[in-house]
C-alpha cells in the first residue's frame, strides 16, 4: 500500500516542491533532482522516491494496524 501511495503522489508532490523551490529560492530543477549536482539525476529520482516512501510507509502502518 505504501508503494502505491508513494508512486501516485510522486509526480504531483514533486512538481509542487520543484515549483516552490524554483519560485521561492531560485533552485533549478537539475540541482533539485541531483542534490546540487552530487549524484546522477536518475539516482536522485530514486532517492526522492525513497524520501517520499518513508511517510507513506508510516501512514500505511498506522492505517493497517486498526
Amino acid at each position: 500500500m505504501a508503494a502505491i501511495v508513494t508512486t501516485l503522489a510522486y509526480i504531483p508532490v514533486g512538481a509542487l516542491v520543484a515549483l516552490l523551490a524554483f519560485g521561492a529560492f531560485d533552485v533549478p530543477l537539475h540541482s533539485l533532482l541531483s542534490f546540487g549536482g552530487q549524484i546522477h539525476i536518475l539516482a536522485g529520482l530514486v532517492l526522492w522516491w525513497g524520501v517520499a516512501y518513508l511517510p507513506a510507509l508510516l501512514y500505511a502502518a498506522v492505517c493497517m494496524r486498526t
